[in-house]
């Protein structure tokens, strides 16, 4: 494996990104390297990219971006048990603390301290990824990158769609990018009317 990697990254405060040479990050106990195979572009990172207010008041550069990836698991962390090296994942990009009391009653999802892969620590626009066990999901080797990098994506559409009981009602879906198109899938497969 090499020390070096390629990673996109926002440099500073303001405008652009830049391609730079980084150290390949070495897991933690509880973490897994991933070898990166695929990236989407999320209208996250255009924000950063643009550096617009939403950008400003969050990334605290320099910071690899990008959270929508998945990739192979290359090495594991000593005490990782059920992740396995060449398994291919995709990564949940909300990484929780498993300390606080949401998180030790079930309740991750609202854990107070959750980070952001490519926002508030560094993300998958890079050869390389390390990240905790438990955000790497593994997928059927045969699935296409394609959909596996948009696995993260959907689980937002998932969400969304079960904050409410959906089943029989009307519903409205505006903005109607990738997660929105994949709301309306959902709310459908789960019995809202057409």
């Amino acid at each position: 494996m090499p020390n070096t990697m390629k990673a996109m990254i926002k440099p500073h405060r303001g405008p652009g990104l830049i391609m730079t040479e980084r150290l390949v990050p070495e897991p933690g106990p509880d973490e897994v390297l991933v070898k990166v195979a695929a990236v989407s572009i999320c209208g996250t990172d255009l924000h950063i990219y643009n550096w617009d207010p939403w950008a400003a008041s969050r990334i605290n550069p320099p910071v690899i971006v990008g959270h929508e990836v998945c990739g192979h698991i290359v090495a594991t962390g000593n005490m990782v048990a059920d992740r396995k090296v060449g398994e291919f994942v995709s990564l949940e990009s909300h990484v929780v603390c498993n300390a606080c009391v949401y998180c030790r009653t079930g309740r991750g999802h609202i854990c107070q301290n959750t980070r952001l892969i490519g926002v508030a620590r560094d993300g998958g626009f890079a050869e390389y990824i390390a990240i905790a066990a438990q955000n790497a999901w593994p997928n059927p080797p045969d699935l296409p990158l394609e959909i596996a990098v948009l696995q993260e994506n959907f689980g937002n559409a998932v969400h969304t769609a079960f904050t409410v009981d959906l089943r029989a009602r009307k519903v409205l879906v505006t903005g109607c990018g990738p997660v929105g198109i994949m709301t309306i899938l959902v709310a459908r497969a789960v019995g809202a009317r057409a």
